[in-house]
């Protein structure tokens, strides 16, 4: 192998993620040389699309060679990471009815935002059910 160093950034986002685990390593290494104005470009790209510069740029390649369309223009990713982020929401709502449940069972009155917890949180639901119908019937493009 030549001589050249291998320089691994780590300035991708904290919400960056990797690609999908397959069953079994990926045992082969592909090394891409970029300037870094070229890097900066894939980085963003990645960021946008929620993954890692390395992880973008592997699903980027496989798609060019697929015919399908590019991570970035994945809607599909962006809408399971709002629909993951819906549920985190609303497992704290959920935190917080719980906390007033006890409250109640312990003989106090219900505090004065319980209603509209409550209402707010079976809104929410709804919403997430029909979100996640809509992206089941969704064909995937893989």
């Amino acid at each position: 192998m030549g001589g050249g160093r291998t320089v691994t950034r780590r300035d991708n986002p904290p919400t960056s993620r990797y690609r999908r685990r397959l069953p079994g390593a990926r045992p082969v290494r592909v090394n891409v040389c970029l300037s870094d104005s070229e890097y900066r470009t894939v980085a963003d790209a990645a960021h946008a699309s929620g993954l890692t510069p390395t992880g973008f740029v592997a699903e980027s390649v496989l798609a060019a060679v697929r015919g399908d369309e590019s991570p970035s223009a994945d809607e599909r990713r962006q809408v399971e990471r709002e629909l993951m982020q819906a549920r985190a929401q609303l497992r704290r709502y959920g935190n917080n009815i719980n906390q007033a449940a006890r409250l109640l069972n312990a003989g106090g009155a219900p505090p004065e935002w319980l209603a509209h917890a409550v209402a707010l949180t079976n809104r929410v639901v709804g919403d997430i059910d029909e979100a996640v119908q809509d992206l089941l019937a969704r064909p995937r493009k893989r």
